[in-house]
């Protein structure tokens, strides 16, 4: 199903590794939408400050590495490919160090504003389908759709660890837990953007849902609402 009518925004937060990489990526080919991971943004600069040490405490050093940093994305229809320069370092993304370092990183003020530039630019000419964790309130406030994922800590470090261990072979369940849990503490209790359910957002729990019932899920209150204002 494809939709040719006015460009908007879909708009999913939640917390990590709750599925939104997944349910946005399979919606996003159902609808020809491109795809945008606001994280795999997050985790491009991570890549960069870690390379450049950067002093996350000094705000002219973040300033300086975010100014040289030649930070490239590619939004396709299901993919979100992330570059350095002519590197493309996607697959790097979610190692092990990335995973503990990038909720720092995502704290600073000028990274979440650079961040927020390079969603505005990409949703200006397509609709898109954008996951992280302030954009139902900060990054898209007005989007057509607004859905909030979730599932246990339990659950969620089990998905998580087979694509750790791809990069990261002795990495436990119990390090990938405890890794997801203090994100959620961050990501929530954090003072800029903190993640929050917002007035009218759709929750899905998908601590007992299969990937495929979750989209199912919210491919069924995309096509309701489009085909009532078709």
């Amino acid at each position: 199903m494809k939709v040719d009518k006015e460009i908007f925004q879909i708009a999913i937060d939640g917390t990590a590794s709750s599925g939104k990489n997944t349910a946005a990526k399979r919606l996003a080919r159902k609808f020809g939408f491109l795809f945008l991971d606001t994280g795999s943004l997050y985790r491009g600069i991570t890549v960069w400050f870690m390379r450049e040490n950067v002093d996350l405490g000094s705000g002219d050093a973040v300033a300086d590495a975010l100014c040289k940093m030649d930070l490239r994305v590619r939004c396709q229809t299901g993919a979100t490919l992330i570059f350095l320069g002519e590197e493309d370092i996607t697959d790097s993304l979610h190692d092990l160090d990335v995973c503990e370092y990038v909720f720092k990183v995502a704290s600073v003020p000028e990274v979440r504003v650079k961040v927020r530039e390079i969603q505005h630019k990409t949703a200006e000419a397509e609709t898109l389908i954008c996951i992280g964790r302030d954009i139902t309130h900060v990054v898209f406030p007005g989007a057509k759709f607004k859905f909030y994922l979730t599932a246990s800590a339990k659950v969620r470090a089990k998905w998580r660890l087979g694509m750790v261990r791809e990069n990261n072979s002795e990495a436990t369940l119990e390090q990938v837990r405890t890794m997801i849990e203090k994100r959620d503490y961050a990501d929530k209790t954090r003072e800029i953007s903190p993640l929050r359910i917002v007035k009218g957002a759709v929750v899905v729990d998908a601590t007992r849902l299969s990937p495929y019932q979750v989209v199912k899920k919210m491919e069924a209150i995309i096509v309701k609402k489009l085909c009532r204002e078709g």
